[in-house]
């Protein structure tokens, strides 16, 4: 087996989901809501700019010559790498045990979506790079199925899913959606950590995922130069769900470091890099407003409707661009236009599209408020300086 990112892998794959008993035998447990190893559309219209049509006129004046990233719009260091199949782990957030996760700075895209109980859970896709590990890798939810769609046929890393979120996955995965790499079907790339609880403790070495069957990935998003005179300057964003165990996240803009710097529940959210923790600064944040309705999988259980369109909010280069996002079934990627319907670009470079609960959905709404500079610049230095004086 060939080990990853950047080369295609060309290891054969059994078949995808083959009916597995969830049972001792297998070295698998039920647990509520997911089954994890014991191992150590609404229709709305689409804008009438295409993906196409909106790389031809939005690239920025800096010509890239030779191939360019999918999922980063940077330059890829040969044409192998940008054919490369993509990746997808994920990973948790559900509270402080999670935490810090590894691996998730080096992924080109991140979605965080809505869980039970007001928490989110990331979905992390990689492609330019791959961590020699991730973790904590965490179970499957029926938003997945959506989400992963358009990435080109994905290897797809989790845990494990209640009985009728796997039923769903293996309808996609037949579908040629995803590629299951899933720890119910391979259980050797996975492993747990002696310093960390179950189920906060189960990591993937991500150089023995098996890449068989996965596809080339193709561009899900814009990156170019904004339309002229799009958007206004900002500090950053905040999002919360308003109790007393919810989430509340903000990104504040950092010039220095190019990026929307992530605080998370009130502290500076880092993750490890191999030895090193960091922080999270991706060069875009995408606040999607979208409804969820109540998973078929369980009733407590959020699922995003992230085939349809609403309002966004496209954080980047230190602005803010409202306008509205487009993804369709049959063209899964993410249509982002201004007010005047001109496509939104993107800074070349990661980005975190973040699935905020909107009005008319089934759980709360999210609350979504923008920051001045100012307050950005104060609330990032606060941030920083507790986490220096932490123990």
């Amino acid at each position: 087996m060939q080990p990853r990112l950047g080369v295609l892998a060309t290891v054969a794959l059994s078949a995808l989901f083959s009916g597995a008993c969830l049972g001792n035998g297998n070295g698998v447990e039920v647990v509520p809501l997911e089954v994890e190893p014991t191992v150590d559309s609404q229709a709305v219209a689409a804008p009438t700019t295409t993906l196409a049509d909106a790389v031809a006129t939005t690239t920025s004046t800096t010509v890239i010559e030779g191939p360019v990233a999918p999922f980063t719009g940077l330059p890829a260091p040969s044409e192998a790498a940008a054919a490369a199949s993509a990746l997808v782990v994920k990973i948790g957030n559900n509270n402080d045990q999670s935490r810090p996760q590894e691996g998730l700075a080096e992924a080109d895209i991140v979605y965080e979506a809505l869980i039970e109980g007001l928490k989110t859970r990331f979905a992390a896709v990689f492609q330019t790079q791959a961590p020699p590990r991730v973790g904590p890798v965490r179970s499957a939810r029926t938003t997945d199925v959506e989400l992963l769609a358009g990435l080109g046929t994905p290897a797809f890393v989790f845990s494990g899913a209640n009985a009728p979120t796997l039923a769903e996955l293996r309808e996609a995965a037949n579908r040629g959606v995803f590629v299951d790499a899933g720890a119910l079907r391979r259980l050797d790339p996975y492993f747990r950590l002696g310093s960390r609880s179950a189920p906060y403790n189960l990591w993937v070495d991500m150089e023995t995922i098996d890449y068989s069957g996965s596809g080339v990935p193709s561009a899900v998003l814009v990156y170019g130069e904004l339309p002229e005179g799009a958007g206004s300057e900002v500090g950053g964003v905040e999002i919360t769900y308003q109790a007393s165990f919810g989430r509340q996240v903000a990104h504040l803009w950092d010039p220095t470091a190019g990026g929307w710097v992530r605080v998370q529940d009130g502290t500076l959210h880092t993750v490890l890099s191999g030895d090193e923790e960091g922080e999270i600064a991706p060069a875009n944040v995408v606040v999607l407003h979208v409804v969820y309705e109540v998973s078929p999988a369980d009733p407590a259980s959020p699922e995003a409707q992230s085939f349809g369109g609403g309002p966004v909010q496209v954080f980047t280069r230190g602005r803010v661009v409202e306008g509205a996002w487009a993804r369709s079934q049959q063209a899964p990627v993410w249509n982002l236009t201004d007010h005047n319907g001109q496509v939104i670009g993107l800074e070349a470079g990661s980005t975190w599209l973040i699935l905020a609960a909107a009005d008319g959905s089934s759980f709360p709404a999210a609350h979504i408020a923008t920051i001045d500079p100012a307050e950005a610049t104060a609330r990032l230095d606060t941030a920083r300086a507790a986490k220096s004086s932490a123990p």
